[in-house]
């Protein structure tokens, strides 16, 4: 394994961890961390014993002693940033496109990839978390896509991924307000996909890990690439199912389990 400055990766029981490791600056997200992120996803890629990947964080503490996953993009950083985007507007977007490749990667990625979200989370890194396929939340997790508090927007997806989960009015109010989402109200909007009581948290999110890790690793796959495909191009959906069943039927994974059901 490679060494990491802003997470950790850890090998267990078939699940890639991927834990954001900066708590005493909230893990903010700071130049290098989507990079870290790419290079750790590139790692449990190529390694066929991993099923799943989970990201998680060790949280830090704000002023007021409530749980941060993540307080977003490092502001000391935009000074640079504002004088880019004045100087060179082409290469401020380019660099805003690397952080929407890691989306991208993470939606397209042949393995599952779920986070675990046990404290507040802002901006970049809630965007991150809308790229994921599932969503557990803690009871006191907080949700915020802030951005239009400091004069921006969402700039990796949020916008268009939360549309696509509770539609145009919600994903204005959220936006436009940048107001917290508290737990609850994520799982009843669909944002997340179970929300657990904080002492039994990490566990009942491993345990999850760990079922989905039995199942048929092409069967999840083509699940999750229909989904993804029916979203991007609603107008295509029977194709799209039609196709990946094909895939499925042809795969010797299915035959096989077809004839040690039937043989039972």
């Amino acid at each position: 394994m490679l060494t990491f400055i802003r997470l950790k990766t850890e090998n267990y029981n078939k699940i890639g961890i991927i834990c954001l490791n900066n708590p005493e600056n909230l893990n903010i997200i700071e130049h290098d961390t989507f990079q870290e992120i790419n290079f750790a996803l590139n790692i449990f890629e190529n390694d066929n014993n991993i099923k799943i990947i989970l990201i998680k964080a060790a949280c830090g503490l704000s002023k007021t002693d409530k749980k941060v996953f993540s307080a977003g993009v490092n502001l000391k950083e935009y000074g640079k940033k504002f004088e880019l985007a004045d100087k060179n507007p082409s290469e401020f977007k380019n660099s805003l496109k690397k952080g929407r490749a890691l989306m991208t990667k993470i939606e397209e990625f042949k393995k599952p990839v779920i986070i675990g979200i046990d404290g507040i989370v802002c901006g970049g890194f809630f965007e991150l978390a809308l790229a994921c396929d599932l969503i557990f939340a803690s009871k006191k997790a907080l949700f915020k896509l802030n951005e239009v508090n400091i004069g921006l927007i969402p700039g990796y997806g949020g916008i268009s991924r939360l549309l696509k989960i509770v539609g145009k009015n919600k994903t204005f109010e959220i936006t436009a307000t940048g107001r917290e989402i508290s737990a609850t109200e994520a799982l009843n909007l669909g944002i997340v996909a179970e929300v657990f009581d904080d002492i039994v948290f990490e566990e009942k999110v491993l345990n999850y890990c760990e079922n989905l890790v039995e199942k048929s690793s092409n069967s999840i796959y083509l699940i999750k690439d229909t989904i993804r495909q029916i979203l991007n191009s609603p107008h295509k959906t029977e194709d799209i199912e039609t196709e990946n069943f094909l895939k499925a039927v042809q795969s010797e994974e299915a035959r096989e389990s077809v004839r040690t059901f039937l043989n039972k």
